[in-house]
């Protein structure tokens, strides 16, 4: 592989790379969520997490490049640069000292870890460029270019036409929307109206910039032009390569901790135990205040009984775990199986918790839509309290107007706009350092059915009424079709798809699945056209959920 390297570096601000956080935000938003919704003890270490081992893989690293020390044994594994750093970044680290040189050796720290995460995250960047990143290929980008071609081409242009590159925000937006409609990810530094939680330390502050991180890396390649399809195509492969490279060094820290050698094998009992604790400390957020990954096997077990009290899809969970490891466990006539073998069945336990977590979501719709207004998408808050799961519905009221869930001008009492309380933080289930696991937007389907009819069209007014009408399965009323055609006589015949009026008059529309727009949401250079809030978190990661 040949290597490009620039000299140019693009550092952002350590104040914001490694800065601080302030003492306001060190308590996750999520260990407040409400979590819609232990097998044998394994002995093991019981103090720090031991020393990483090599698991050796036969990949080849992207570059040939040393960025720190651990990078020799990340070299042997095929672990690529920017997957190491992050991993290094997740692992434990020592107690600082209590020294007069501790504080000034923290910031050396972190100021050595922001510039480490940053040369590997150009790696990373520079070597999809090339063309010889080992994490994805050709065929992977062009399949990715042809998924964002329909929102790509809905969206403001920076040299005005529907062909050039895309600017910071909508570029964002761009990226968002492919991780909200793919995985149901709301991927942190890409969510329009700002992160739902705030990291808990340095390190997991430098991790959950990583999406926004890479997107102005390759902003500062792309120069006025602005981002082009392949450069949005080579983000979304490089981000998914990092948080699956991620996920793996997070099971194998759970393999670790159970005293398990690289290149050994667990029985059936350990190696349901390693997915509980990898799942446990994927979906129990509260406990991760030092590391994005499991520290100790106490530690790891520990979260695994308290989510199995305190969250109704644990059963579920555990019932995956079990299918997956005898699913494994058929293939190997010793009954023993490997951490590659693990790596598969944690896969099929994400995906399936992934399905549980959108069904359970379909579950609260369903009370919704019991109530006197709830097929409109709009009940009474005091009727939502009185049903057979209220206890689901209990943020306060403080909560549900910083979300834009609460309609207070109806003269019965405060009514909860249900599109905008399901996609509000508080409904988020799994996260890690680069995502939340929240409900599926349904307004998504609408969306991407217009985006697709409007690629190309002569007549954009007419392919939405067209489309909208399919969708509803009957005539749009007459009011709805003036408000539509004032928006389309106001941009001299375009639909601006993405837009505050637009989003406006599909929630007038499809009032049970697209959420309504709030103002906050379009506070951005891009104005009224692409969703931007201008804001690093959301109102509601300064622990709202408190007065439930």
């Amino acid at each position: 592989m040949r290597m490009y390297l620039f000299v140019v570096s693009f550092i952002l601000p350590l104040e914001l790379l490694a800065g601080e956080v302030p003492a306001k935000g060190q308590a996750l938003m999520q260990s407040s969520s409400k979590l819609r919704g232990s097998k044998t003890v394994v002995g093991g270490p019981r103090g720090g997490a031991p020393p990483s081992p090599s698991f050796r893989q036969p990949r080849e690293l992207i570059t040939g490049q040393r960025y720190s020390d651990d990078d020799e044994s990340c070299s042997a594994e095929g672990i690529t640069p920017g997957v190491c750093a992050l991993a290094s970044l997740g692992r434990w680290t020592p107690p600082a000292s209590t020294s007069v040189f501790s504080s000034g050796s923290a910031d050396c720290d972190k100021k050595e870890s922001a510039e480490r995460l940053e040369r590997a995250l150009m790696a990373e960047i520079d070597s999809a460029l090339a063309g010889n990143h080992t994490g994805f290929d050709t065929a992977r980008l062009q399949l990715l270019e042809q998924r964002l071609e329909p929102v790509f081409g809905t969206l403001p242009h920076e040299d005005g036409s529907g062909t050039g590159g895309l600017g910071l925000a909508p570029a964002r937006y761009l990226l968002h929307e492919h991780f909200l409609r793919k995985r149901a990810w709301y991927v942190r530094g890409l969510n329009p109206a700002g992160d739902g939680r705030k990291p808990p330390s340095a390190k997991e502050e430098l991790r959950s910039r990583v999406a926004g991180h890479l997107l102005q890396v390759l902003e500062s390649r792309a120069g006025k032009e602005g981002l082009n399809l392949k450069m949005l195509a080579i983000f979304v492969a490089t981000l998914e390569h990092l948080i699956e490279g991620d996920q793996n060094e997070r099971l194998k820290q759970a393999w670790l901790v159970h005293s398990l050698q690289p290149e050994g094998m667990a029985d059936a009992d350990t190696s349901r135990s390693v997915l509980e604790v990898f799942m446990a400390h994927h979906v129990y957020t509260s406990m991760k205040a030092d590391s994005g990954y499991v520290l100790t096997l106490q530690a790891g077990l520990e979260e695994v009984r308290t989510i199995s009290r305190i969250y109704g899809g644990w059963r579920n969970i555990d019932s995956f775990i079990e299918s997956e490891v005898a699913k494994s466990k058929a293939m190997r006539p010793s009954g023993h199986l490997t951490f590659e073998d693990l790596a598969k069945a944690a896969d099929g336990v994400m995906l399936k918790f992934e399905e549980v977590s959108g069904a359970m979501c379909r579950d609260m719709e369903k009370d919704f839509a019991s109530i006197e207004g709830g097929v409109n998408g709009r009940v009474r808050l005091a009727d939502l309290r009185k049903v057979e799961h209220a206890e689901l519905f209990r943020e306060s009221e403080e909560y549900l107007r910083k979300v834009g869930a609460l309609d207070e001008s109806a003269p019965d009492g405060p009514h909860l706009l249900m599109p905008n309380y399901m996609l509000g933080p508080s409904n988020c289930d799994g996260t890690t350092s680069f995502y939340d696991l929240c409900c599926p937007n349904e307004c998504e389907d609408h969306k991407m059915r217009l985006e697709r009819a409007l690629l190309g069209a002569k007549d954009q007014h007419e392919t939405v009424k067209s489309v909208v009408q399919q969708r509803l399965g009957a005539p749009i009323s007459e009011d709805l079709i003036k408000r539509l055609d004032s928006l389309v006589q106001a941009n001299k015949g375009q639909v601006l798809m993405h837009g505050r009026g637009f989003a406006d008059w599909l929630h007038a529309v499809f009032p049970r699945e697209c959420p309504k727009p709030r103002e906050a949401d379009f506070k951005g250079m891009a104005g009224d056209t692409v969703p931007d809030a201008n804001t690093d978190f959301q109102p509601t990661a300064e622990r709202l959920f408190d007065a439930w």
